[in-house]
């Protein structure tokens, strides 16, 4: 007997049976689906979201004699050691940490960018660096002396007079310039006040300068004070309408709009460098496009300043001895003969500047420092890029190429990714090869500043040379919402990102915030609050999980109520197969009688009744998939609709087709068992 030949002979009832399977088929399939939609979205975002926790602090911005400063009023560094215990790296909410290591990285090709004269009047600029511009900010300078100021004389332990600092304010002029960035104004000419500090048990070098003589100075802090000033012009003359929004302050005429305090025509009230009430003779700039009065201060015309630094005695460390209560010397760091460093040098008459840097390997030393140190920049060796704080929370986005894979990580592989600025500055894209010249951080020196946030490079010394020498690929470029902003999580544009592994020379880090991250389960970070908070810690740390937690919130209610369908259509689908199981299969005990009397064995008879209620189910599953394929998007659509989830998600024709077999085969299994108890049913009837 053939199977399918009886559903030719009842095709209004096999019609039916496939109507009513492939209703339930597709029913089952797009609430199937979108419950996967929902479970694999969930995972994919669990899997692409990082929730990273960062020791902030109390630091916030206040005001401190006119500049902006960063002041800790919180338990920062308490709750930085804490965090770094080992019981609780053990938490279980706690899913890895990521670190920073600093090194300087040196290549010729390397345009670092720099604020010397950036931001001119944008009061937005809320750049609070103490040292914005290091290490471009050497200069090796040719000056005449024409006036020294007083000397003052301090301690670093106040009961120990064997280390002291020795100071001078000196003022002279520039006569030429021998090393320098060269994004700086050329400042021969110009009046230039340096501040000279001797370190040591002597200052009779310091007291060796007299006006009238020429020097060779090593300097570091340059300051452009005549540019300075002419900002601080332009950013009150911006608020006037009739000066437009902007103003370049080297155009301001300043000499030639010059007036006297008494002279001023509006009330200007205002006190010197000293507290003092300002002076009859104080000068004033008004402006000749809207007559507003500003009060200068007179020594910044045309003037720079800087410091120098002589370091050519012993420096004695020490440390307190609680037993003794004394100062006990820890070490003895013999910069006069450990380091060869230029400081100043008495230009005798007759010589040039030239030819004493020719005839003087210290100096030539002092040149190439600055040489390299133009050209260099800060490279963070990093473990976990996706978890630095600013890149989780969205402030710094890679936007060309990609980010460093686990597999680079693993192996430290020579790849690095670059800032778009230094990329269009430097001449670098996605796909260049970038060698570096790694020199490492000299704790000593104190030219070189390894700070809390904005990690820079530092001041390369030519005796110490480069420790590692490494071509890297750029694999991608990162942009920055703001590139000079100061937070306790920035960096600057100049940062290469590298594996940790690549770099095998010594790296340094700070003490918290850019500098290391904890990594959170997701979800977890108001538990992470809670513990800090058993502690007398809490609101020091500061939490980015790249919307996550806004994000889970819909995903979740997409979630439960897809649910919900879920369970309706598994209940709709068992119902309706139920129902054509008693129609189909377990009707045909008649038929199984009818086989087993013509002699037919009891497997070929469940077999011809299994498969002609099959061939029914196939083609119910078959009009099924075709009916959910193109009905899951608007399905999956209108849930996202009810739901107000935002993300995308989509189950691929595959995926439906996968559901769909999933369904046909429960049907079989279910048709299977019915089959087996029709046949058995007819048996008995013919025992």
């Amino acid at each position: 007997m053939n199977p399918l030949h009886q559903l030719t002979r009842r095709p209004v009832k096999a019609a039916f049976g496939v109507l009513l399977l492939a209703l339930a088929g597709a029913i089952l399939c797009l609430s199937g689906g979108q419950y996967w939609a929902a479970a694999q979205t969930r995972a994919a975002v669990e899997e692409n979201y990082t929730t990273v926790a960062v020791v902030t602090g109390g630091m916030q911005q206040l005001v401190a004699s006119g500049n902006i400063v960063m002041v800790d009023i919180g338990n920062t560094y308490e709750a930085n050691a804490f965090l770094q215990k080992p019981a609780q790296q053990n938490w279980s909410i706690v899913r890895g940490q990521a670190t920073m290591g600093l090194v300087s990285g040196y290549s010729p090709q390397l345009s670092p960018l720099n604020k010397f004269y950036a931001s001119t009047a944008d009061k937005s600029d809320t750049r609070i660096d103490d040292f914005p511009n290091a290490p471009y900010d050497f200069a090796v300078l040719e000056v005449e002396i024409t006036r020294v100021g007083p000397e003052t004389t301090s301690y670093a332990y106040e009961s120990i007079k064997e280390n002291a600092y020795y100071d001078w304010a000196v003022d002279g002029k520039v006569l030429s310039v021998q090393a320098m960035h060269p994004d700086w104004d050329d400042p021969t000419g110009r009046n230039i006040l340096f501040f000279l500090q001797v370190k040591g048990a002597s200052d009779a070098a310091g007291k060796a300068i007299q006006p009238g003589q020429r020097y060779l100075l090593f300097t570091r802090s340059y300051r452009d004070l005549d540019f300075e000033q002419r900002m601080l012009i332009a950013q009150d003359l911006m608020s006037d309408s009739r000066r437009g929004e902007e103003i370049d302050p080297r155009s301001l005429d300043i000499e030639g709009n010059l007036i006297r305090y008494a002279d001023r025509q509006k009330i200007i009230e205002g006190i010197d460098g000293n507290g003092n009430p300002l002076s009859d003779d104080t000068p004033l700039y008004r402006d000749p496009v809207t007559g507003q009065e500003e009060a200068l201060v007179a020594d910044w015309f045309h003037t720079i300043s800087c410091n120098v630094t002589d370091m050519s005695q012993p420096w004695m460390e020490y440390d307190w001895n609680e037993k003794t209560q004394e100062y006990e010397v820890r070490r003895v760091i013999h910069f006069d003969t450990d380091y060869d460093l230029a400081s100043f040098t008495l230009l005798p008459d007759g010589v040039t500047a030239e030819e004493l840097i020719a005839s003087s390997p210290t100096w030539q030393k002092a040149v190439e420092a600055i040489r390299v140190s133009d050209h260099s920049v800060p490279v963070l060796a990093v473990n976990h890029l996706e978890a630095v704080a600013d890149f989780a929370s969205g402030r710094a986005q890679i936007t060309q190429g990609r980010g460093i894979s686990q597999e680079e990580y693993r192996d430290g592989a020579a790849v690095c990714l670059i800032s778009e600025s230094l990329s269009r500055e430097s001449g670098l894209n996605v796909g260049d090869t970038l060698p570096l010249s790694l020199y490492e951080f000299d704790r000593d020196l104190p030219y070189s500043y390894l700070t809390e946030c904005n990690p820079r490079s530092f001041l390369y010394l030519p005796d110490r040379g480069f420790q590692q020498e490494t071509e890297y690929t750029v694999i991608g470029l990162y942009r920055q919402a703001n590139e000079w902003v100061t937070t306790p999580t920035s960096f600057t544009p100049n940062s290469v990102f590298v594996p940790e592994k690549s770099v095998t020379c010594q790296t340094v880090s700070g003490g918290y915030g850019v500098w290391e991250t904890m990594i959170l389960k997701n979800g977890t970070a108001d538990q992470m609050e809670a513990r800090l908070k058993e502690n007398g810690l809490g609101g020091v740390v500061t939490y980015y999980d790249q919307g996550y937690s806004e994000i889970v919130e819909s995903l979740d209610g997409f979630s439960r109520v897809s649910r919900t369908v879920l369970w309706v259509g598994l209940a709709l689908w068992v119902v309706v197969l139920a129902a054509y199981c008693v129609l189909f299969p377990l009707q045909e005990g008649k038929t199984a009688l009818r086989m087993w009397t013509l002699g037919t064995v009891k497997r070929d008879i469940t077999g011809s009744i299994w498969l002609s209620s099959a061939a029914v189910a196939v083609i119910g599953t078959v009009i099924a998939l075709a009916v959910s394929i193109p009905s899951m998007s608007w399905a999956i659509g209108k849930l996202k609709e009810l739901t107000g989830l935002e993300l995308t998600m989509s189950v691929s024709p595959w995926q439906t087709a996968a559901l769909c077999a999933v369904v046909l085969v429960l049907e079989l299994a279910a048709v299977a068992l019915c089959s087996a108890l029709a046949a058995r049913r007819g048996i008995r009837k013919a025992a």
